[in-house]
């Protein structure tokens, strides 16, 4: 099932890049690829692709202007715990060679 899945998001992704690629074909940009690839129209093809895809990019995100410390929390957390844990576990052993209890 997950295999169907991948493969139907797979073949939609490659229709919409299909009708990307006809609705913003550029000519100056394929006789560029066309010369690149020494006039074999199958590399040219990916070139102008290639290409395509790195002018259409858009500007990655800024992870750190979503969250400015997205781990900052669960350190903290573990940090605490872990340090509890460690004076827990020194205080047993002290009241336990001392006879505190």
């Amino acid at each position: 099932m997950e295999n169907y899945y991948l493969f139907v998001k797979e073949a939609a992704h490659q229709k919409e890049q299909n009708e990307e690629e006809e609705d913003s074909f550029d000519q100056e940009l394929y006789e560029q690829c066309l010369q690149k690839a020494e006039g074999n129209e199958t590399r040219a093809k990916v070139y102008y692709r290639h290409r395509l895809k790195a002018d259409l990019a858009t500007e990655p995100v800024d992870l750190d202007q979503r969250e400015k410390w997205p781990m900052l929390t669960p350190l903290l957390i573990l940090y605490t715990l872990g340090t509890i844990g460690v004076l827990a576990l020194v205080y047993g052993f002290l009241a336990n060679r001392l006879g505190w209890w």
